[in-house]
């Protein structure tokens, strides 16, 4: 149910998102968006991803109206907080968060998203999403693979450029 529709995401991303998959692709990287905005619904069920029981997790995950994962599926956090940057939040009249300020993207070999971050399609010696996550740096962008906990296919504005 997470969306790509890029008019859930900040003005300012929603200029800057094209331009960064342009300069993926001048380096030889195909990338695609893989999520925008989400509602608090959707974080909830992603964060008891490989936190809770399989059962309780597809509960979540059905209140959220998302589909189910396996017990294999399960085994894999895919979130590491409840506060992300993709939520968005429509119903409590404050202008400010009402577009997502993060996005998360995947690099694309022969049409299909490649997960390993460690992946170097290009073969020049550097995994492709840290190139990639440099090239959002450039931008003044924020990206995840440069943090403790990394999270390479994330990127998001930094908290002082929210508006």
């Amino acid at each position: 149910k997470m969306s790509r529709d890029l008019n859930l995401l900040h003005p300012q991303l929603q200029d800057l998102v094209p331009v960064f998959i342009q300069k993926c692709k001048e380096v030889g990287h195909d990338v695609i968006i893989t999520c925008t905005g989400r509602d608090f619904k959707e974080q909830v069920a992603l964060y008891a991803q490989g936190r809770q029981p399989l059962e309780e997790t597809n509960k979540l995950r059905k209140i959220a109206k998302m589909q189910p994962i396996t017990a294999e599926a399960n085994k894999k956090r895919v979130t590491w907080t409840l506060a992300s940057r993709h939520i968005i939040n429509l119903d409590d009249n404050i202008k400010s968060n009402d577009k997502a300020t993060a996005f998360d993207f995947a690099v694309v070999k022969n049409g299909k998203a490649i997960w390993d971050v460690k992946a170097d399609v290009d073969a020049d010696g550097v995994s492709d999403y840290l190139e990639c996550a440099k090239i959002a740096q450039s931008l003044g962008l924020e990206s995840g693979a440069f943090w403790k906990h990394k999270d390479f296919p994330h990127v998001q504005m930094f908290q002082k450029d929210i508006k």
